[in-house]
This record gives C-alpha cells, structure tokens and sequence, in this order.
C-alpha cells in the first residue's frame, strides 16, 4: 500500500534515511562542529576530515578526500568539488564552486559532448588536480575557483571572482579573470604571519591578544608557551557514518 503517493518500500527507505541523517548531524553538533546536509551532503565516496568548530551550510561534497581546518565557515549552496584541503579560519560565502574542472568535456574528439563515451567502448577520465586553500582565507558570494589553483593563506577573493591562476599569501583578488588587486599588508608584515603560524595557537588565547594590531599580536605571539598551541579534536566523516579521526 503506497503512503503519501510513494510505494511502501521507498517510503520506508526514505524514512530510515532521514532517521539515521539527524542521528549523525546531532552526533557532529556534540562533538563542537556542523554539517547542515549531513551524511547526505557527501558525495558516496568522499571522506571529509574536519577539526572543532568547523561550520558547513548545505553544501556539496564531491571530492574524494577532504580535510577542513579549524573554526572554518562554509556557507550554503557552495560546491566543494576538486579540493584536498581547506585550512583554519577560512570565510567562505554562499553559492562558490570551488574546483571546477578545466577539462570536463573532450576538445580534440569529434564532438564535445559525452554521448561519445556514455554506453560506448570509449573512455574518457581528465587527470584533475585539487586546490588547496591556505589558512585565514576569505571567499566570497559566488566566486569560482578552478581545478589546481593554490590558494595561498591570509588571501581574500572577491565576489563573483574566477580564479583560474595561484593566489599569493595575503593578496586580494577579483574580477574575471581574477588579478591581484592590492595585499592586505606589507611584505615584511605577511612574512612575519606566516612565520607565527598564529592559526596553530589555541583561540581562547588568540582573543585575549590585540587582534586589530596585527604587530603588537606578533610581538605577544613571540612570548607564548608551547602550551597555547591549539589541539583539535578531528572528526572523520563518510556516508556510512562519523568517528573521531586518530
């Protein structure tokens, strides 16, 4: 007997998927991140690593494996699909699409379109290679990133962007093609950050320090105990389920 217009069997199904998705966001949401989507948000062979404090609206997950840094924020309707890693205390607005393959239909065959290898004896797999997003990177509204980039930490690109090139540490980029725009601080200045590796460092310290003076925070960072550094608890997630990663 169908139920609400569906057959018994793919209600239940259907049920039982819903059941066991909500187990599992509130098991993330316990162990101190979200993941709006879910299991279901994951491609079914994709393996996500996230540390504490990781927050993900309804996105889509296709890459195959996928680590995510600390405190990072991914808004919704983004797309998250040739990229290996994204670091700490990244910003990442609504609708980007990040890892959009170069080559996802063939140039030199007879025809671009995939009934060429669709049901036939022809193949056709293009290498991809994945992204990598540094750390304290800032993406924003419906930016693009194609396959290989670097995103290089401290960046920031614009809404709308389309980053087909390597982004250098602490550059802001925009427009289409995206191009270097101006840095966010002095070449001495970007040297001294990414030396302090100030992501690594526990954030409840990091909040007490003078976060608006990026200098005198350095300065402070220099005197910090071995103790501060951060350790975050790391969650391993798959469509068959969640576990903390070792």
């Amino acid at each position: 007997m169908p139920y609400n217009g569906y057959p018994r069997q793919l209600f239940m199904k259907t049920i039982i998927s819903y059941l066991r998705n909500s187990y599992w966001k509130r098991w993330i949401r316990k162990h101190k991140c979200k993941v709006a989507g879910g299991l279901l948000s994951l491609h079914k062979r994709s393996t996500v690593t996230i540390e504490e404090g990781v927050t993900l609206g309804h996105v889509v997950i296709e890459s195959k494996k996928l680590e995510i840094g600390a405190h990072t924020y991914i808004r919704s309707d983004c797309v998250l699909s040739a990229v290996s890693s994204i670091g700490r205390f990244c910003s990442i607005g609504s609708s980007c699409f990040i890892g959009q393959q170069k080559s996802s239909h063939p140039l030199d065959w007879l025809s671009s379109h995939p009934f060429q290898y669709t049901d036939t004896a022809l193949v056709y797999d293009p290498e991809v290679a994945d992204i990598t997003i540094g750390h304290d990177v800032w993406i924003g509204h419906s930016a693009m990133i194609l396959e290989g980039v670097t995103i290089g930490t401290g960046a920031v690109i614009a809404t709308r962007a389309l980053v087909a090139h390597d982004v250098p540490p602490y550059a802001i980029v925009a427009g289409t093609p995206a191009k270097v725009v101006k840095y966010r601080h002095t070449p001495e200045l970007i040297e001294a950050l990414i030396d302090s590796k100030w992501w690594d460092v526990d954030v409840e310290v990091l909040k007490t320090l003078p976060l608006n003076d990026p200098q005198a925070t350095l300065s402070l960072l220099a005197t910090l105990q071995k103790e501060t550094r951060a350790d975050y608890q790391q969650i391993e997630i798959t469509r068959k389920g969640c576990s903390i990663s070792s």
